[in-house]
């Protein structure tokens, strides 16, 4: 008999009497498409040798890249998370999250503890003060005695350091909208006249947001404020 595979004569004892042995009778059903599959391999193997040059959407820094790796956007995961969270859709995402939080009062507000013997009325009050005495070791920080009047409006400062720059600390407005109580729309709408009370006090001054911080620092305050606090008191807000 003769192999249908080979074309080599044979006795017929394998199988049914096709082919001359199993490698003969695995290799027919693809020996016609042998050529479009040694060169779709051929080709595998070859880019994994290629090398692509890309530009990172986030830093912009030109890299080599991998062939298999050309559809890659950014250089790094790093880059990668900043170019997300850059986009419109991720912060409405954010927005959401960071409205939900407010409602449930669960971003900081009202937590009272102390840090250095000095009281502590928000996370944000604390982390400022771990924030600004690491950087400023020596510094001399109180809380603001008395009040900032003008034009019929008055309010009291958080702290002063060196007997010399009035601090006020308040959390980034960015995500507060319409949604938002009354006592919130207050709380964004004077935000302008304090600053501008701030601008006319003879001091000067600090304006510290969680964004001055970094939300990364802020966000372990919070964990570390939790854990020293002695009351929360979620209507508090200033």
């Amino acid at each position: 008999m003769i192999c249908e595979n080979c074309g080599v004569e044979h006795t017929g004892e394998y199988g049914s009497g096709r082919f001359c042995s199993s490698k003969c009778a695995r290799g027919f059903s693809t020996k016609s498409k042998r050529k479009a599959i040694n060169e779709k391999v051929g080709q595998k193997l070859s880019s994994r040798k290629r090398w692509v040059e890309i530009t990172c959407v986030s830093c912009k820094r030109k890299v080599k890249l991998p062939y298999q790796r050309r559809h890659q956007l950014a250089y790094s995961r790093s880059c990668s998370s900043t170019y997300t969270n850059s986009q419109p859709e991720t912060k409405e995402k954010l927005r959401q999250a960071r409205l939900k939080e407010i409602s449930k009062g669960n971003i900081g507000y009202g937590i009272k503890c102390e840090y250095r013997g000095i009281r502590c009325d928000s996370a944000l009050e604390y982390a400022f003060l771990k924030w600004y005495w690491q950087k400023n070791p020596n510094a001399l920080i109180k809380r603001f005695k008395g009040c900032l009047e003008g034009d019929g409006f008055k309010y009291q400062p958080d702290f002063i350091v060196d007997d010399k720059i009035i601090v006020e600390v308040k959390y980034d407005t960015a995500y507060i909208g319409d949604r938002l109580n009354e006592k919130w729309q207050g709380y964004v709408e004077r935000q302008a006249a304090k600053k501008e009370l701030l601008r006319t006090s003879g001091y000067e001054y600090l304006w510290i947001t969680n964004e001055t911080l970094g939300n990364n620092f802020y966000r372990e305050a919070i964990k570390e404020a939790k854990q020293k606090t002695c009351k929360t008191n979620q209507d508090v807000i200033e």
